[in-house]
């Protein structure tokens, strides 16, 4: 039985929900990192805010090990250009081939069911909706489990309730919850310990979320940095 990570670092390159000194828009990336890694999860809709945000936070592109991009949306993809320029060859691990990725020196990796990447990573699989396939990644560590999400298109709850089936309880869920239900968000704080809803979560579930579970509640925006366990 391999052991989990010890902690966690979760620096938010870009939320649509802007922070003080950096650029954002509306899109979504995050930086993870370990004892043993680091990793880059999804890259926003613009390479200039992701290279600016990069380097006012102080994240060196050079040092990111691999890539993972939850969905073929602008939003989630566009600042690969970027890190293609900076990092050629990365590997960006996909649910379904985004072309324009390889021309930007980047190597593609298309997952094709729920897998171990590296050991303590773990990729949901691709989940539908509709013609969409879209991924998430689960991080297992000692005494907690962190999964963090693109835009949720095949619904937040499908998504924790298949992580959950995998590694068991959730510590914490961030990102784009893509306008859930109440229901939905009821559904997910029965899997979760902490809730993060950013992105294209929008305010109501924001709010929801912070008055009925507000011992759960997560608050994050562009530069967040959050330190897992808490």
């Amino acid at each position: 039985m391999t052991e989990g990570l010890n902690s966690l670092k979760i620096t938010v390159l870009n939320d649509n929900e802007p922070g003080q000194g950096l650029r954002n828009d509306w899109g979504w990336s995050v930086v993870i990192e370990s004892e043993k890694w680091k990793i880059l999860f999804d890259a926003d809709t613009r390479s200039d805010v992701i290279e600016y945000n990069t380097k006012k936070i102080g994240i060196n592109v050079q040092d990111i090990d691999f890539a993972i991009l939850s969905h073929g949306h602008l939003d989630h993809y566009g600042g690969f250009e970027y890190i293609g320029r900076m990092k050629r060859g990365l590997k960006v691990y996909l649910p379904e081939n985004v072309g324009i990725l390889e021309t930007w020196g980047l190597e593609t990796i298309v997952i094709e069911k729920p897998m171990e990447i590296v050991e303590n990573v773990l990729s949901t699989g691709p989940l539908k909706a509709f013609s969409l396939r879209e991924q998430a990644l689960i991080i297992k560590g000692n005494g907690f489990n962190v999964l963090i999400v693109g835009c949720s298109h095949p619904g937040i709850d499908k998504i924790v309730e298949r992580a959950f089936e995998m590694v068991g309880r959730i510590y914490l869920v961030i990102g784009g919850f893509h306008g859930p239900s109440k229901k939905q968000l009821d559904n997910i704080s029965r899997f979760s310990d902490f809730i993060s809803p950013a992105h294209c979560s929008g305010n109501g579930a924001k709010n929801y979320v912070r008055n009925k579970f507000n011992e759960k509640y997560l608050m994050v925006r562009t530069g967040s940095i959050i330190k897992i366990p808490f």
